[in-house]
């Protein structure tokens, strides 16, 4: 009777190579990223790295896919916040580290994977308006719970509120990606918050 052969684990942890995957696509773009890039950024193998993740565009997708995960977690963990303002703040001082970092790439991943490719530009796009749905509606959620604490202005439409918060987050990304300092962006962010803010 033969030996019985066992698979391998994998010596890899998913997450990490998600990650580095990341930074390469998000400095390069799509285009502009090789294979042996993502070999040389991972420190997979090629046959590693198309086992675990199947070729360039299917990783591109997890890629993607680990991103709106990752700022879903995210966002999961201020609506436990038990301040809404400090959520707030929590929010945009984790955005602007995200869009705006010491060093590397700048902006909204999400917002700059469309590419070339029309079905790929199409999937990113209704992964992006997913993303904003789900953050508008934890952000009406803790407007909601702010105002109801009086924290924030009652006065204020809390769905409203929500959706320019929204297009706040995604302004400060562009602005970031247009070479705006963190300094600056965070200055933009405090005044709007003070503005939703009970005085």
């Amino acid at each position: 009777m033969g030996a019985l052969v066992m698979a391998r684990p994998r010596e890899f942890e998913e997450g990490e190579v998600l990650d580095r995957a990341l930074h390469v696509f998000w400095s390069k773009g799509y285009e502009g990223t090789s294979v042996q890039d993502l070999v040389d950024e991972t420190g997979l193998g090629r046959a590693s790295l198309y086992g675990a993740f199947g070729d360039k565009e299917q990783l591109f997708k997890r890629v993607l896919a680990h991103y709106v995960e990752r700022a879903g977690a995210e966002m999961s963990t201020l609506e436990d916040e038990p301040s809404a303002l400090l959520a707030l703040e929590r929010l945009f001082t984790s955005w602007l580290s995200v869009t705006c970092p010491k060093s590397g790439p700048r902006g909204c991943f999400l917002v700059l994977s469309g590419t070339s490719s029309a079905d790929r530009e199409a999937w990113a796009r209704a992964l992006l308006e997913q993303s904003m749905k789900q953050t508008e509606a934890s952000l009406e959620r803790i407007v909601r719970r702010g105002q109801e604490v009086g924290e924030l202005k009652a006065s204020r439409d809390p769905a409203t509120v929500a959706r320019f918060l929204v297009v706040l987050l995604q302004g400060v990304a562009t602005a970031s990606r247009a070479g705006w300092s963190r300094d600056k962006l965070k200055c933009v962010a405090s005044e709007a918050l003070l503005d939703l803010a009970r005085g």
